[in-house]
């Protein structure tokens, strides 16, 4: 008798741990639901973006790709999802989202080609620093005073192209950046947002070296002017060829590629192609990478070479009218080490404009 209690009561301290347990293992896995908010926001941001897709500006593959990872965390979505869930995809998608930004025809990975650039933001000071990988700094400098006198000016801030800061130039005010060879690339695009204040035939950009390196510039007829020294020796210059490109008091988006590859030189407006250079009719051909004398100058923007260079070799034909510095204000500047495709520059403008 004694012995049938204790295996009574055996089994039942057995069932009592049994039920425990299962009543553990219910409570650990029930699934507590997550915030969704972030998740559902992030799947409409990407349906926009999905339905917006086109193969004029990615290919077919990508935007396949794209929409197959979209639907596959559209359905996840759908059920009860812990936070780690969701938070997954979340991830997911936004990685999805960055490759699939990074296959359009425009996408540039300033990472790898941007040398150098400048939003000119700062709004305050006498430097303008880059917000490129290397962070070069251009040094407010004064107009030569030997020729300008009391007129020479120092840069000074506006606003720019879309209601940020830009730089003002007139009477000899430009910009000196210690040079590097980030200034000469193998191959080159220059973009750079221009609103000048008069039109002129020496209204010059940027420099680097001027023509034993190259400079960029407007000339009469708001046209732009390029000029660059090549591997071989040999100097080019070259306009756009249409008058008009450029207007007082207006900003117009410029773009200059060099492609020492497929010997091109291409001028772009606005985003549009306005004229391509060759090899056959100008003698297109890779850039300088070696800067003999004069000594290299520095990255000047918004005048051809400094003070010392201009008084040890121009001042025999230089004069106040002549003295190769802009004259109005300059935004969003930019050196890349490849010529940018068709689809990039068009990118860049829409990106950029106002």
């Amino acid at each position: 008798m004694k012995n049938l209690m204790k295996l009574h009561t055996l089994l039942l301290m057995l069932i009592v741990s049994s039920v425990m347990i299962l009543g553990s293992c219910k409570d650990d896995d029930e699934v507590v639901a997550g915030d969704k908010t972030a998740l559902n926001a992030l799947i409409l941001e990407a349906e926009a973006i999905a339905n917006a897709a086109t193969t004029a500006d990615y290919p077919q593959s990508a935007i396949d790709s794209y929409k197959a990872t979209l639907q596959t965390v559209k359905t996840a979505a759908n059920g009860t999802l812990t936070q780690a869930q969701i938070t997954n995809l979340v991830t997911q998608l936004t990685e999805a989202m960055n490759t699939f930004d990074s296959q359009a025809y425009g996408f540039i990975d300033e990472a790898l080609y941007l040398n150098a650039g400048w939003h000119f933001d700062e709004g305050t000071g006498t430097t303008a620093t880059a917000y490129s990988t290397v962070k070069h700094v251009g040094t407010f400098v004064k107009g030569n005073t030997v020729l300008l006198g009391t007129d020479a000016m120092m840069p000074s801030w506006t606003t720019g192209v879309n209601g940020g800061k830009a730089i003002l130039l007139n009477k000899g005010a430009h910009l000196e950046v210690p040079y590097t060879t980030a200034f000469l690339p193998a191959n080159l695009t220059i973009s750079v947002w221009v609103k000048p204040d008069e039109i002129y035939e020496h209204n010059y950009i940027v420099s680097q070296n001027y023509w034993t390196g190259y400079k960029l510039q407007t000339q009469g007829g708001g046209k732009p002017f390029f000029t660059f020294k090549k591997v071989d020796g040999g100097i080019v210059d070259a306009d756009n060829e249409t008058d008009n490109s450029i207007q007082v008091g207006n900003w117009t988006h410029l773009v200059v590629s060099v492609n020492g590859t497929t010997k091109e030189l291409k001028f772009y407006v606005d985003g549009t192609l306005t004229k391509t250079w060759t090899e056959a009719d100008k003698g297109i051909g890779p850039l300088t990478q070696t800067l003999t004398a004069p000594d290299p100058q520095p990255f000047i923007i918004g005048c051809v070479a400094t003070d010392a260079e201009l008084a040890a070799n121009f001042m025999d034909w230089t004069t106040a009218e002549n003295l190769g510095y802009f004259k109005g204000a300059i935004d969003e500047l930019k050196i890349y080490n490849i010529a940018l495709s068709d689809g990039q520059v068009s990118k860049l403008y829409n990106d950029e404009k106002p």
